[in-house]
């Protein structure tokens, strides 16, 4: 069974372990009749499409579980969200019809908010002129310079009333991801600001850029 959910507000800044636990939590109050994993710690079976980072808000994320009896999509919706936090819910839920070694890139917004909108624009537009926007990034292997120009390069820029609304398509897979924050680290290192900002990502997309099921 697959369960899309979106994740807001506070629950943002917890880690993807403490949303597992309160899933999990929230699975098991439910009364819905998951399947547990065999062995000498039996727990429920959940797994993740791309865990969001920290401080990252998801409007349509998904986990797969197992269930042992059927149980109509609508209820368990309904089940599981009377046992969530405030900020986690339940969307729909159905058979999955990808895997996760589908998903290839991430569909993002982020806002960014600054006390003069049209100086926060030109400083955003020509970082996304440079030919090269290298940024420390950290990796298994220890801190490297990485070129994210190239991941960045289509971002489509909306002028809003207190700022800016940044639309983003970026790599996001098993294989490796970008992280939408890069862009704030860049603005900082290269622009010297630091605006307000909030992320969220919209969905999550195949290598022919449709949206995953």
């Amino acid at each position: 069974m697959r369960v899309w959910f979106e994740k807001k507000g506070a629950v943002r800044y917890i880690s993807h372990l403490d949303l597992t636990r309160n899933m999990a939590r929230g699975l098991k109050l439910s009364g819905l009749p998951v399947w547990y994993t065999e062995g000498f710690n039996p727990r429920i079976y959940m797994t993740y499409a791309m865990p969001l980072s920290l401080g990252v808000c998801g409007e349509r994320e998904c986990m797969d579980i197992r269930l042992t009896e059927e149980v109509p999509y609508s209820e368990l919706t309904v089940r599981l969200n009377t046992c969530l936090p405030r900020g986690l819910r339940a969307l729909e839920a159905g058979e999955p019809a990808g895997k996760f070694e589908e998903i290839q890139y991430g569909e993002y917004e982020m806002a960014l908010e600054g006390e003069a909108p049209a100086v926060l624009e030109e400083k955003v537009r020509s970082l996304l002129e440079r030919e090269t926007v290298l940024v420390r990034k950290h990796t298994k292997k220890g801190d490297k310079d990485f070129d994210i120009k190239p991941d960045f390069a289509n971002t489509r820029i909306v002028p809003q009333k207190d700022g800016l609304l940044l639309h983003l398509c970026l790599p996001c897979s098993v294989a490796g991801s970008t992280n939408p924050s890069l862009l704030l680290e860049a603005l900082k290192q290269y622009e010297g600001i630091e605006p307000f900002f909030q992320i969220t990502r919209k969905r999550l997309l195949t290598k022919d850029f449709s949206e995953f099921r």
